[in-house]
């Protein structure tokens, strides 16, 4: 382990329901917590180490690499303003390569060689499954911030597992909603294309199930499934471009993504076919003139879109320091770290229990804006955002991003109920 120590509803009633809008504020309150303050304040007592095993190679590296710099970020805060209950906090970090049984190793050995008090999680949703238990195992709180699988805070729950970004019924329900705002009741067909693993299936399972719900007149015409991080996928490509469907859902992500869009460009893929995508800042710089306009979509926490008040001094301080704007990998990973600080705090121990107890169904002032950990399985109370991807470079921010408004599906409207998301755990 290499490892580094620092029934129907009309178009009108889907618009009450979520609020198309020009940015509607998803949260509540701004954080004392994200202080940009310089330098920093003396007198530690000694450290406290918190861990991170994550994907730092491959195809999807972007996604690890945004979320430990989201938790470096936010732990440099902390540190600058007296760290917590006067210990420096210090970071342990190493790859998973997408592998579940070296996720598994890195966290085990973390916990127990480098006495990590939490555990911020994985890309994949299959590494975060063999990390959950092992975390559960020590009593060692483990916070969610890019694996996403609705089946880790159901199924699989623990009291010491947190998610702090949109679960795979939540993600799709905001797509499918943002779809029937755009074709009403015409009838239309529709493929999917996923990676071959318990998110992709899931993500495109949550997908066709709100597309039902919504009574949206689809229907199914191919389903693909490349392995994740797969290079040459053209013979699925090739399969969903004979299908000939008008709009393909795809729950790829990072350099997949990326991949997929270069290899369609070259079958003339979006010429008949709009896609609906993760179309996060991240793959929107990769691809450039590339990427394709128009195209839904959708992003966990797009920093241009979210109107809380901690946001933009936050976004001030990131783009000082790091000379780029935050993906959501890092906004979502800060947030998980400010949760934890609070959960520290509250209870006044780094004891995993306590710290767990203190922030099941704990309302949490951040970046993002107050957000709500459900007692019944600490899903957090975070919105989904749904756009269209624009033809040009953003005047204000420099980049290729989305159309103006972008639509915010708030979580009261596509979270699971307590009573589904107990039922689910079984």
């Amino acid at each position: 382990m290499k490892r580094h120590i620092f029934g129907r509803k009309g178009t009108a009633g889907v618009l009450a329901a979520f609020a198309i809008a020009s940015i509607a504020a998803a949260c509540g309150s701004s954080s004392s917590a994200t202080s940009t303050t310089q330098g920093s304040k003396t007198g530690f007592t000694g450290t406290v180490t918190v861990a991170e095993s994550t994907t730092l190679s491959g195809a999807i590296s972007e996604l690890g690499q945004g979320g430990l710099q989201g938790v470096q970020d936010a732990v440099a805060n902390i540190n600058a303003n007296g760290g917590l209950l006067g210990k420096k906090v210090v970071i342990a970090s190493a790859d998973d390569a997408t592998s579940p049984a070296t996720g598994a190793a890195n966290i085990r050995s973390m916990i127990l060689n480098d006495h990590a008090v939490a555990i911020f999680g994985p890309v994949t949703s299959a590494v975060a499954a063999a990390e959950e238990p092992i975390a559960a195992q020590y009593h060692i709180p483990i916070f969610f911030h890019t694996s996403n699988d609705v089946a880790l805070l159901t199924s699989g729950f623990t009291k010491y597992a947190f998610g702090f970004v949109p679960d795979t019924v939540m993600e799709p329900r905001a797509a499918a909603a943002y779809l029937l705002h755009e074709v009403g009741s015409k009838p239309i067909t529709i493929g999917t294309i996923s990676p071959d693993y318990s998110f992709g299936h899931a993500t495109v399972s949550g997908f066709l199930q709100a597309l039902q719900q919504l009574h949206v007149n689809y229907h199914l015409v191919v389903q693909q499934w490349p392995p994740l991080a797969a290079t040459n996928i053209a013979p699925y490509l090739a399969a969903v471009t004979a299908a000939h469907p008008q709009y393909v859902f795809n729950a790829q992500f990072g350099g997949d993504l990326v991949n997929f869009t270069q290899q369609a460009n070259q079958f003339g893929f979006f010429k008949n076919t709009k896609l609906i995508a993760m179309y996060s800042m991240a793959p929107l710089q990769a691809l450039g003139a590339n990427a394709p306009a128009g195209s839904i979509g959708f992003d966990r926490a797009a920093f241009w879109a979210i109107n809380a008040p901690a946001m933009k001094p936050f976004i001030a301080q990131f783009k000082a320091k790091y000379s780029a704007y935050p993906s959501a990998w890092a906004i979502m990973a800060y947030t998980a770290v400010q949760s934890w600080a609070y959960a520290v705090e509250k209870a006044k121990t780094f004891d995993g229990t306590k710290v767990a107890d203190a922030l099941s169904g704990a309302t949490v002032p951040t970046i993002q804006g107050a957000v709500t950990l459900r007692a019944c399985d600490h899903q957090a109370n975070v919105p989904e955002y749904v756009g269209t991807v624009a033809p040009s470079t953003s005047s204000k921010y420099g980049l290729r991003l989305w159309n103006s408004p972008t639509f915010v599906a708030p979580p009261s409207q596509i979270m699971l109920t307590c009573a589904q998301s107990l039922a689910l755990r079984g």
